[in-house]
């Protein structure tokens, strides 16, 4: 008897300590908006936004901003200035990453939107591009570096959602989505390049959709079939969309330029100087390369 009674008070400390916890965990993020729940790791930019210049040559510096340098719809002409000064920035503005040291992003998965299985493929789409893992999908918030999760739009937000820099982690709106008139596949592929490009921004590349601020496709509405830049589905998208995302040698050089500003930073990408290059392709849940 006197074992159940001691069970019963150390279930009910239990019971008290745990809704005590949850009271606790519920008021942090009212007032704090789940900080250090939905972004663990704070974006991160190098001092003076100066990239790592011992593991590139000048040369090769050189060939990675000829290639996101672009077209008037594609690249981001602001990193040219990286292959000068070794200053990564858009404009001004360094450009932030959410690296840890590492130099793996680890994201967990609260999402309906963009499941685990949508975030496995877009990380296996860095990764195949990389040539080794620098994004990985986890089990649990705590071993994140970012939450991806769905949210409430404020009150005239048509935004679709995407990288947050104010420890919000990496959000999603599902009712801004609209998808009618698109087929299943179109509407999977439309939100996984998404999510691939927002991963991207986590990584450190910025918008490659032309000009000095990445923006020059959004801003004339012109869909392209780069990922990191105005890739969508539908009447006005170029044909190559309806068969899914592929990869650029834009993407694998701009990875190459953002990871020199990571914490620790690293050498990706080496295929974009030879004649080898990596092609990642995702279409309905599925990564194929070549």
């Amino acid at each position: 008897m006197k074992k159940v009674k001691w069970l019963g008070v150390l279930l009910g400390l239990a019971l008290l300590i745990g809704g005590a916890m949850w009271g606790m965990s519920r008021m942090y993020r009212g007032m704090f908006g789940n900080n250090h729940y939905y972004q663990r790791s704070r974006a991160y930019t190098t001092q003076d936004g100066l990239l790592n210049q011992k593991m590139r040559s000048a040369r090769q510096m050189r060939q990675l901003t000829a290639l996101t340098h672009g077209t008037r719809y594609t690249g981001n002409w602001s990193l040219d200035q990286a292959a000068t000064t070794y200053h990564y920035r858009v404009g001004q503005d360094n450009i932030s990453n959410f690296m840890g040291a590492d130099a793996t992003l680890q994201l967990y998965t609260t999402s309906k939107l963009m499941t685990p299985a949508k975030v496995r493929a877009a990380a296996t789409f860095w990764n195949r591009l990389a040539g080794q893992r620098i994004v990985q999908v986890v089990d649990t918030a705590k071993r994140s570096d970012e939450v991806i999760h769905d949210a409430q739009p404020a009150k005239k937000d048509t935004s679709l959602g995407g990288q947050t820099y104010d420890r919000q982690g990496m959000v999603f709106y599902p009712q801004n989505w609209r998808s009618s008139g698109l087929l299943a596949t179109e509407k999977a592929d439309w939100q996984q390049a998404v999510l691939i490009r927002e991963i991207g921004h986590a990584l450190g590349i910025p918008s490659l959709a032309g000009g000095s601020r990445g923006t020059n496709a959004f801003d004339h509405g012109k869909i392209g079939a780069e990922v990191m830049g105005y890739w969508s589905v539908g009447a006005a998208a170029p044909k190559a969309n309806r068969h899914g995302i592929t990869s650029t040698k834009m993407d694998g050089a701009a990875l190459a330029l953002a990871a020199l500003s990571w914490k620790r930073p690293q050498r990706l990408a080496d295929w974009v100087f030879t004649q080898h290059p990596v092609v990642v392709h995702v279409h309905a849940g599925q990564v194929s390369t070549k």
